[in-house]
């Protein structure tokens, strides 16, 4: 059975002609002949398919796949997208699994038609794929044409939309207040390691162009000469990307900070307040983030006032800069800071919402910080009720923001929304009485899956349709790092609760691209069909690609990654967090849990993974082995990276024996442990290179260059330096007790 024939109609959409070549591609590199594209059908000896979107009875999500007679298919769609994702769901039935950097294709594919017709409806309707952040192992670091294989891919997926962080001191929105004007424009925090010719995979920076800068940054976005530039080509940049994925029938969204400001403007701010517009001093926190400090500093934070009319205006002046910088944008989803702002005003600003909307009549304010408290992620109780008595300030902010003051939209586009986010779950029960009927809300709490699993009753709202509630699911976590992650079941638990509870959708939350796909695969098919399972996504994603032995193991070496995550996302074992002071940190204040034996058990843990793998590449069939490779060399990885972690914390040890003897003039006992400190730092110093070596080998995109570059120069570049450092010292104290 041949494919002869694609029919799109007379002046077909875009899209729809754009699937109709994706499917001529396909079939040509499957099968070795490539179908013709026309507006009309015509007589053919082999199949033909029909393309039709704007079919009655699909919604605009929707599309079927169904048989006519032997000679001719259909693909119908409620939209031109749907037809696009008709076309890719047809093709992933002839055996080709989609990546986010391409494809793999079969070693031998079957044309099959579905005999019966199988119509495709969304149970989650918003499905968006988080972008640009922060921290290197992120698309920060990628100029705009690279999003063009990324959101052709995730339209093989069928997401529909993309989002972007900005925060204040990103190069996107301008911001202008009280005569002042914003004046930082960077990515990344300004952190920018360094590339150097020792560093493992550097081949890798010279074939990619970042070896020539000396340093992974965003060509786009860096090295322009003062702000405007910098601004100028933000602005540039993120049309660019948002043009690709409108293209795909995608919606853009712009995830934002609009309580914290550049410096200039918290200066003015301060400086502007009058004292009667104070709130009373109230604990804040203010974190450094390489060349930005977020958040308040404690003058700041007291005007930051529901009393203050300044605040106000600054925070309209942040949302409104966003606004007309980015007209392209579909939403806007306003966001605080990581650590909230100033408590100060929240029994104030709970009166006020409770004599407008009656809070108290469906909890307390006393009763919400107990929930808080006792539920509190990690245990972390004065955190919880901080962030809630803050967020409380926010939320009658947002009240007046949103509905008492608005926006002008007048350069947006047309149907775009300004979106509340991010809020303590515990308030998530208010949202119907403040916000208008079909409001959208991002909800955002907590760090790993398996905590959000336990609070996502708190999403569940007596009319679903009331507020269009969509959930950020994280798919890996930047505190654990950059090892392998498998969230697969807590992803799961969190699919099927927004399913259960009427939810609108979900939104990505993830650094590493090329470890994901496992989960992903899950994640992307679950929120079209009920039943999947991570069981069944791995399944499909690799017995037909590499054959049902290589399954077996596949499958194994799955499973133990889901457990080793589990574990170390139950326990908050943050083991290699992608910034400058990870391995000083350690070095300085070595975290009580994180011991050498511990680190260690992690490793034989990630070994007996990467050898489940290591035969399953060997027992796979061609098509399945390029994955599988680079998931085996991230996981050989991670075995490496704890074992030079382990060896670290001996150093450690040793090194406070030494200073413990020194201190007691015990001569003998501080040269033992000089040299112990030496030379575990020097096997420390060994193992942090394999780790990078063995990265290096499974690097896939620019996601895992970033994750090199940072495992190069502030893992292993810090460990070598502590193991030169102690070898000197070693050689220098040399002393005989007299």
């Amino acid at each position: 059975m041949n494919l002869d024939l694609i029919v799109t109609g007379v002046k077909p959409a875009r899209l729809v002609r754009y699937a109709a070549e994706e499917l001529a591609k396909y079939t040509k590199e499957l099968f070795g002949r490539g179908p013709r594209v026309a507006a009309r059908k015509r007589k053919v000896p082999g199949v033909t398919v029909l393309l039709d979107a704007k079919v009655n009875g699909l919604s605009d999500q929707g599309y079927a796949l169904r048989l006519i007679d032997k000679c001719t298919f259909a693909i119908d769609g409620g939209s031109p997208t749907a037809v696009m994702w008709g076309v890719y769901d047809l093709v992933e039935r002839w055996g080709v699994r989609y990546e986010l950097h391409g494809d793999m294709l079969p070693d031998r594919a079957t044309m099959k038609l579905p005999a019966r017709t199988i119509t495709c409806e969304p149970d989650l309707k918003s499905r968006v794929w988080r972008t640009y952040n922060v921290l290197v192992p992120n698309e920060n670091s990628w100029p705009a044409e690279d999003y063009r294989v990324l959101i052709d891919q995730l339209a093989k997926m069928r997401f529909n939309g993309i989002m972007l962080f900005s925060r204040p001191c990103d190069p996107f929105a301008d911001q202008r207040f009280q005569g002042a004007r914003k004046q930082i424009a960077m990515t990344n925090f300004g952190w920018r390691p360094k590339i150097e010719p020792h560093h493992p995979g550097y081949e890798l920076f010279e074939q990619s162009g970042d070896a020539a800068c000396g340093e992974f940054v965003n060509p786009d976005l860096s090295h322009h000469p003062d702000y405007a530039g910098t601004h100028a080509a933000g602005k540039r940049y993120i049309r660019k990307v948002f043009r690709m994925a409108h293209a795909r029938g995608m919606q853009c969204v712009l995830n934002f900070l609009y309580t914290d400001f550049d410096p200039v403007i918290k200066k003015r701010l301060r400086e502007r307040t009058k004292p009667q517009h104070k709130a009373a001093k109230a604990p804040v926190k203010r974190l450094a983030y390489g060349d930005w400090r977020e958040g308040p500093d404690v003058e700041t934070g007291r005007c930051m006032s529901i009393n203050n009319p300044l605040f106000f205006e600054a925070m309209a002046t942040a949302i409104q800069g966003h606004i007309d910088a980015v007209p392209d944008a579909d939403s806007y989803i306003l966001r605080t800071t990581e650590f909230g702002g100033s408590t100060a005003d929240c029994d104030r600003a709970w009166k006020r919402l409770d004599r407008k909307y009656g809070l108290s009549k469906i909890a307390s304010l006393d009763s919400l910080v107990k929930e808080a408290r006792r539920k509190a992620e990690g245990g972390a109780a004065d955190r919880a009720e901080q962030e809630l008595r803050a967020n409380i300030v926010v939320l009658y902010a947002l009240d007046q923001l949103i509905n008492e003051r608005g926006f002008d939209m007048s350069k947006a586009r047309k149907g775009a929304q300004v979106c509340p986010a991010g809020l303590s779950c515990e308030l998530h029960r208010f949202l119907p009485l403040i916000f208008p009927r079909g409001t959208h809300y991002l909800a955002a709490f907590g760090y790993m899956p398996t905590y959000i699993a336990t609070r996502m009753d708190t999403i569940k709202l007596q009319d679903p349709q009331a507020i269009h509630m969509s959930l950020v699911i994280s798919l890996e976590d930047d505190n654990i790092g950059m090892v392998p992650q498998m969230t697969g079941p807590a992803v799961q638990k969190l699919v099927e609760a927004l399913r259960s509870n009427g939810a609108d959708g979900l939104e990505t939350r993830q650094w590493l691209h090329s470890n994901l796909l496992p989960t992903l695969n899950y994640l992307s098919h679950a929120a079209w069909q009920r039943g999947w399972t991570p069981k069944k996504a791995y399944e499909h994603l690799f017995k037909d690609l590499c054959g049902p032995k290589a399954m077996t193991l596949i499958a194994r070496a799955l499973r133990r990654l889901e457990t080793i995550t589990e574990d170390l996302h139950s326990a908050e074992f943050g083991i290699s967090f992608p910034v400058p002071t990870w391995i000083t940190h350690f070095w300085q204040d070595w975290p009580k849990k994180h011991t050498p034996r511990r680190f260690a058990g992690i490793a034989r843990a990630f070994e007996r993974c990467a050898d489940d793998l290591q035969l399953a590449i060997k027992a796979s069939k061609p098509a399945g082995k390029d994955h599988l490779q680079s998931l085996e060399r991230h996981v050989r990885h991670a075995v490496h990276y704890c074992n030079a972690m382990a060896e670290l914390g001996l150093a450690h040890r040793a090194n406070h024996e030494a200073a413990v003897a020194q201190q007691a003039s015990q001569f003998n006992k501080l040269d033992q442990a000089l040299i112990a400190t030496a030379d575990h730092l020097d096997r420390s110093e060994q193992l942090m290179r394999s780790a990078c070596e063995t990265f290096a080998q499974g690097v896939r995109d620019r996601c895992d260059l970033g994750a090199l570059a940072a495992l190069n120069h502030y893992n292993f570049d810090a460990i070598s330096a502590l193991a030169r450092l102690a070898r000197a010292k070693s050689q220098m104290f040399s002393c005989v007790e007299e």
